[in-house]
């Protein structure tokens, strides 16, 4: 028999040599992140080359990025040449971005690799739109369902067809995003969510006891920096660079005191200062004078390795062991703050790699020994080799340096035993203060509420980005303007206000209801409540709006319980419909429905001047349209009334299925009582001829 030669195709054999030529110039003749990076591991560690750059993240702790199909390390890697093509990838084209977007690239590499085991695919250069379209699957099939990483696969796929890599054309592949079922503000799903987003009430209880019992340095810490994060909106990352002077004091022309922090902005949003309500103004205050007592210490040591480079900082009462050539294990253990006896030294000392020296003694038992030691000069330069990547400089994006850092603390504090550095300094990172709060306690850390004991099975828990969530909520109910809930919170766009809207329905019912009869919160017949009732206003106020369903321009007070809609849907001409002034999104949207059909009615009037049969009979639909939108729109944006206000506009002329059968009935009785001699029964008859 012959031998049997398999055939590829030559734009095949082109996309492999291109993918090889690639990967080897990714890893043999760039430098990001780093000329000794190991390109062949599955982990690189990138805090140095963030730190240089100064990315906050790197400040708060290590990043690294894992080309697994884990998170975190002791996951299984990518197939050998997507792992390659990914760290290519990241290197070359992703090296001057940001932290979240090589997350977001490495995670539609793990739904490719997954993808290829599914599909059994070996080679990349087999990439078709069948493999883009089952990792869109899985990530869409994820426990995140994150767009962002859909457009990151797109971006992906455009690549591998521009450098030539694959030989099935993918330049047109895009990512569909998921419709996403909206939840609105009622059932499971909506409680849910607003669970996940929102702090306990017992928890955040348990913060203002934990503020006031907390006596040890971290736990003082901890809450001090939650009693700030309770008052504005921010990330926590934020908090993490505030300046040690963070805090300015205006006064009003009343004589008010009026307390703002300087806060540096993220996400595209500028540096601010953001106003302290009154109620929360002395709390601030505590809590800022707490952390400056616990933090002085570490900003003193910032100083000194500023003013004084290469050298080791010490207490002043420990100034003398400069003069020391040789420092013993007791001497070490001291400057560390490490616990009392040698063994502790020496297991510290085998850590770091400082050799030993040897002391002659004289023992009083065993006579002439030697014991061992450390030179101050070795122990002087470890120490000072451990200052933070870009010392003295923190946040290189405002030119704050470490001794002008608030949350600035003595290496160590947080560590699991009770001693700190006497000699260097660390910040406070994110997992100290999550892990106190009790994001980690699967892992078995004790939160703040366990360490001052008001919680002693460790049943209390939020993470820190729930305060953000709350306050947001808070805003929202007390309807205070989109614009100003961006600004507070620090946003660009009011339109990310929406993901952090957690008004529940019964909250907006209960708005409502209390604008009933208030013409200062209501607009339309809301305002009016008739005289004399039976019942009391609740009760009245109870019928009247019984519930509230979200519409696209305001909520829908209608009983569905009783009957489904009889408007279909026509909800601005529906009388059980209201607006609230102020609502996230709901004046946008009326805006572009007027404008709409403002050009509904120009067309409908140049369909008149045309002649075309049966135009003239719309035209005065489509104006009434226009005049109730033009109306809405007009005490929307009028700034004489306040946000918040409940707003219903008067009938349009059009009536529900119900209310069109009752008018007839009503007409149609009232004309015929109005005919002299009739009844419907005893009609006079003509006698026959």
């Amino acid at each position: 028999m012959g031998v049997v030669i398999p055939l590829v195709p030559r734009a095949k054999t082109d996309a492999e040599g291109n993918l090889v030529k690639f990967i080897a110039y990714c890893r043999n003749d760039l430098t990001a992140f780093g000329s000794d990076v190991d390109f062949d591991a599955h982990e690189w560690n990138v805090t140095d080359y963030y730190s240089i750059q100064g990315h906050r993240n790197s400040k708060a702790g290590g990043l690294t990025i894992h080309f697994t199909q884990r998170k975190r390390a002791g996951g299984t890697p990518f197939r050998s040449e997507l792992g390659s093509f990914a760290k290519a990838y990241v290197r070359s084209e992703l090296h001057s971005s940001n932290s979240a977007t090589i997350s977001r690239a490495v995670a539609a590499f793990r739904a490719l690799d997954i993808a290829m085991q599914e599909l059994d695919i070996s080679s990349l250069s087999d990439f078709d739109a069948s493999v883009f379209n089952k990792a869109a699957l899985v990530i869409q099939a994820g426990t995140i369902n994150d767009a962002n990483i859909g457009s990151m696969l797109g971006k992906i796929a455009r690549f591998l067809d521009e450098k030539g890599f694959v030989y099935a054309p993918l330049h047109n592949w895009r990512y569909i995003r998921a419709r996403k079922q909206s939840t609105g503000r009622v059932g499971p799903e909506f409680e849910k969510r607003r669970e996940k987003n929102l702090p306990p009430k017992q928890v955040l209880d348990a913060l203002a006891q934990a503020f006031c019992l907390a006596t040890e340095p971290r736990d003082v810490l901890i809450t001090s920096v939650s009693a700030i994060l309770c008052s504005a909106p921010e990330r926590v990352n934020e908090v993490m660079v505030l300046a040690e002077n963070c805090e300015t004091e205006q006064s009003s022309s009343d004589g008010t005191q009026y307390l703002g922090l300087r806060w540096a902005g993220s996400k595209g949003a500028s540096d601010h200062i953001k106003w302290i309500l009154p109620g929360m103004a002395d709390v601030v205050r505590t809590a800022l004078r707490r952390i400056r007592t616990i933090t002085e210490p570490a900003r003193e040591m910032a100083r000194w390795y500023e003013q004084n480079p290469g050298k080791l900082f010490l207490p002043s009462d420990y100034e003398h062991l400069r003069t020391k050539e040789i420092l013993t294990l007791d001497d070490v253990a001291e400057l560390l703050n490490l616990a009392a006896g040698k063994r502790t030294a020496r297991k510290w000392l085998k850590g770091t790699g400082i050799p030993y020296v040897y002391i002659p003694l004289v023992h009083p038992i065993k006579g002439r020994i030697e014991i061992q030691a450390v030179r101050f000069a070795d122990f002087e330069k470890y120490i000072v080799g451990t200052l933070p990547t870009g010392f003295p400089i923190y946040d290189d994006s405002r030119g704050l340096t470490y001794s002008e850092s608030l949350l600035l603390v003595p290496s160590g504090l947080f560590g699991n035993g009770k001693s700190h550095s006497r000699c260097m300094f660390e910040v406070i990172k994110y997992h100290h203060i999550g892990c106190a709060l009790g994001q980690n306690q699967t892992a078995g850390s004790k939160t703040v509420f366990q360490r001052v004991g008001i919680d002693p099975d460790g049943q209390l828990a939020m993470r820190s980005h729930q305060f953000r969530h709350w306050l947001n909520t808070l805003a929202q109910g007390a309807n205070l303007s989109q614009i100003d809930i961006a600004k507070w919170s620090g946003r660009v766009s009011v339109q990310q206000n929406a993901a952090y809207d957690n008004v529940s329905s019964e909250e907006i019912v209960t708005q409502i209801r209390a604008a009933l009869g208030d013409h200062t919160k209501a607009i339309g017949s809301l305002a009016e409540i008739p005289k004399n009732l039976p019942v009391s206003r609740d009760e009245f106020a109870t019928m009247i709006v019984p519930t509230a369903h979200v519409t696209l321009y305001g909520f829908c007070i209608h009983d569905f319980t009783a009957l489904p809609c009889e408007m279909f849907r026509k909800c601005l001409d529906c009388r059980e419909h209201v607006c609230i002034k102020g609502a996230q999104g709901k004046t946008e949207r009326v805006r572009e429905t007027l404008n709409a059909a403002r050009n509904i009615l120009a067309t409908a009037k140049q369909a008149v001047i045309d002649e075309v049969y049966g135009a003239e009979d719309w035209v005065p639909t489509h104006q009434a349209t226009v005049e109730r939108l033009e109306q809405l729109l007009t005490i929307l944006t009028d700034p004489s009334v306040s946000d918040g206000a409940v707003i219903q506009l008067r009938a349009s002329g059009i009536y529900s299925l119900s209310e069109g059968a009752l008018r007839d009935r009503s007409s149609f009785e009232h004309s015929s009582a109005s005919v002299e001699g009739y009844s419907p029964i005893s009609l006079p008859m003509k006698a026959k001829p």
